[in-house]
C-alpha cells in the first residue's frame, strides 16, 4: 500500500519510535485524506513521505549515554575541591574578615554625631538607616556594606578614566 492510496493506513503502518513524530505523521495523513485528489493532496502526501523518511533515520544517542563533557568534568572537580578542608578554612577566614569589616563599619556609624547637624542631615539619616538595617537583617547589611566597599574601590578608577577622557587644555596666549 502506498501513501497516495490511503494516507491514514499508510501512516499507521509506519513504525515511528518517537510518539511526537508518530503524531505528526498521523496529522499529515488526516489532512491528506481530507483533500480530494489533486495538487494539494499530492503535496501533503509528499510531506508525509518526507517526514516518514526523517523518522526512519536513527537519532543520536541521548545526552546521558554520552561521555561527560569538559564542563561536567570541571563541575565534578569543583565539587571535590569544595569538600576539601583547605577550602572550608578559606571560607571560614573570609567570613571572619567580613564580620570584622562589618563591625568596623558599624563602629564608624555609631560614632557620636554632633547635635548641631539636625535631624534631616544626610549623615544622621544614613546612620539611623544602617542601625535599623543592622537590627532587622544583619546578613543583608553585610552584603550591602560589601557592595559599598566594592563601589568605593572602583571610584578612583572611574575618576582616573574620566580625567584621561577629558582633552588636555591648551595654553592660551594673551592677545594685546
Amino acid at each position: 500500500m502506498t501513501a497516495p492510496d490511503d494516507p491514514l493506513a499508510w501512516a499507521d503502518a509506519q513504525a515511528a519510535g518517537d510518539p511526537v513524530q508518530a503524531r505528526v505523521l498521523q496529522a499529515l495523513a488526516c489532512r491528506a485524506a481530507a483533500q480530494p485528489h489533486g495538487a494539494l493532496r499530492e503535496r501533503l502526501v509528499g510531506l508525509l513521505e518526507q517526514h516518514a523518511r526523517q523518522a526512519a533515520v536513527p537519532q543520536p544517542a541521548p545526552r546521558s549515554a554520552r561521555a561527560p563533557g569538559p564542563l561536567a568534568e570541571l563541575v565534578a572537580q569543583l565539587r571535590q575541591a569544595h569538600a576539601s578542608p583547605e577550602l572550608r578554612n578559606v571560607q571560614a577566614h573570609r567570613r571572619t574578615w567580613s564580620d570584622l569589616r562589618l563591625a568596623r563599619r558599624l563602629a564608624e556609624v555609631e560614632a557620636p554625631v554632633p547635635e548641631t547637624l539636625g535631624p534631616l542631615n544626610s549623615h544622621v539619616l544614613v546612620r539611623r538607616a544602617l542601625q535599623q538595617l543592622h537590627t532587622l537583617s544583619p546578613d543583608y547589611l553585610q552584603r550591602f556594606i560589601a557592595q559599598l566597599d566594592g563601589l568605593a574601590a572602583l571610584a578612583p578608577l572611574q575618576m582616573a578614566a574620566e580625567a584621561d577622557a577629558k582633552p588636555a587644555r591648551k595654553g592660551t596666549a594673551r592677545r594685546r
